[in-house]
């Protein structure tokens, strides 16, 4: 048990002033804030032994706070009606932003293996700069290096695409 609480205080406790920031950011109310925070902390502690599967625990928090606070102004701010035409247009917005989604990881698979890896840790995995030199053994200016020629190469097929 002790094991398990310093573990917490290591990895989980240190989110607490990113997760605080996100959580204000969205609710405009430092005390609200600090209550969704805290809830999160309950829900972290409970579930503590499946986060070691988890890949990214700084973003799997994040995403939480995120839904806690979504789910705390949709309680206080009860939903309007949305008519056919604007339902119509959601969804067609959302297949577009899936065939985007579908076209963007059909390119990225043709980047070259080290480019590719930046690009999936980065935007798929949201690793920060640090943690992808470290766990591609390469120093964070050949991140950058990386991430740039990937970002040129994604917009030269992108402009190749729309040509068609």
């Amino acid at each position: 048990m002790k094991q398990d609480t310093e573990q917490f205080k290591r990895n989980i406790l240190q989110l607490q002033p990113s997760m605080q920031r996100m959580a204000e950011s969205l609710l405009h109310n430092e005390e609200a804030a600090a209550d969704v925070v805290q809830d999160c902390f309950v829900t972290l502690w409970s579930e503590r032994e499946k986060l070691q599967h988890i890949v990214n625990l700084e973003a799997w928090c994040i995403t939480l706070v995120k839904r806690r606070c979504v789910d705390l102004l949709r309680r206080h701010n009860p939903t309007i009606d949305i008519d056919e035409h604007t339902m119509a247009l959601a969804e067609e917005e959302a297949y577009d932003a899936e065939e985007r989604l579908k076209l963007a990881t059909k390119l990225i698979e043709k980047l070259p293996v080290r480019q590719k890896q930046v690009i999936q840790l980065k935007h798929f995995d949201a690793a920060d700069t640090d943690h992808i030199a470290s766990k591609l053994g390469i120093t964070q200016g050949n991140v950058y290096t990386l991430l740039s020629r990937a970002y040129n190469s994604l917009k030269q097929m992108i402009l190749e695409y729309e040509k068609r």
